[in-house]
C-alpha cells in the first residue's frame, strides 16, 4: 500500500486503533467496559473533526510535493519563496547601513527565486554525475528520483530540461520512458 498523504496515515493509525481497542475490550473488567467503548466511538469522530479542522484552516499541509505537477506550485502554496524572501530581507536590513542605496524588497526577492533555482540546479547536477559515473546503462525517472532522493515528477522535468539541452536521449523500452546520457 502507497502511503501517499497524510489521509492514508489518519485512516490506517484509526482502523489499527479501533481494531486494538475492540480486541482490548474483552479483556478489561466489566466496570470499565462502559467507560471504553464510548473512548472506542468517540476516537474515530475526534480524529475526523482534527482533520477537517485543518483542511478547512490550513489545506496546503495535507499535499506533499509530488501531489503537484509542478513544484513550483508546492513552493508558492506553502509561501516558502515568501518566507525566503523575509528572511533574505532581515539578513539584509541587519548588514546595512542606513545611507546604503538598494531595494531591499527586490534584493530579497531575487535571493529567493536564485534560491530555488539552486536547489533545482543542484540535482540536475547530481542526475548527470550519476549517469556520467554510467554511461552505457539507461534510467527511469522513477529510479534516478530514488538515486537523488527526489520525486519522479520533478526528476523528469528536470530529464526534460537536461534534454533539451543536449546532454542526455531518452526513448522507449516497451511502455516505459528510459533516460541515457549522451556519448
Amino acid at each position: 500500500m502507497k502511503v501517499s498523504n497524510p489521509l492514508t496515515i489518519i485512516a490506517m493509525f484509526s482502523g489499527a486503533a479501533e481494531v486494538f481497542a475492540t480486541g482490548a475490550l474483552v479483556a478489561l473488567p466489566q466496570e470499565i467496559q462502559a467507560q471504553f467503548v464510548y473512548f472506542v466511538m468517540l476516537f474515530p469522530v475526534l480524529l475526523v473533526l482534527i482533520f477537517f479542522s485543518i483542511l478547512v484552516c490550513k489545506p496546503q499541509v495535507l499535499y506533499a510535493p509530488s501531489d503537484y505537477d509542478n513544484q513550483e506550485h508546492f513552493l508558492d502554496a506553502n509561501n516558502l519563496k515568501d518566507v525566503i524572501t523575509e528572511e533574505a530581507e532581515k539578513v539584509i536590513s541587519d548588514i546595512t547601513r542606513p545611507g546604503d542605496s538598494f531595494e531591499t524588497k527586490a534584493l530579497s526577492k531575487q535571493v529567493a527565486n536564485s534560491t530555488i533555482a539552486r536547489l533545482g540546479k543542484d540535482v540536475m547536477e547530481q542526475i548527470i554525475t550519476y549517469m556520467q559515473t554510467r554511461p552505457d546503462e539507461a534510467f527511469t525517472a522513477r529510479g534516478l528520483g530514488h538515486i537523488v532522493n527526489c520525486h519522479a515528477r520533478t526528476v523528469q522535468a528536470y530529464l526534460h530540461v537536461l534534454a533539451e539541452r543536449g546532454l542526455i536521449t531518452y526513448g522507449k523500452d516497451g511502455d516505459t520512458t528510459v533516460w541515457q546520457i549522451k556519448t
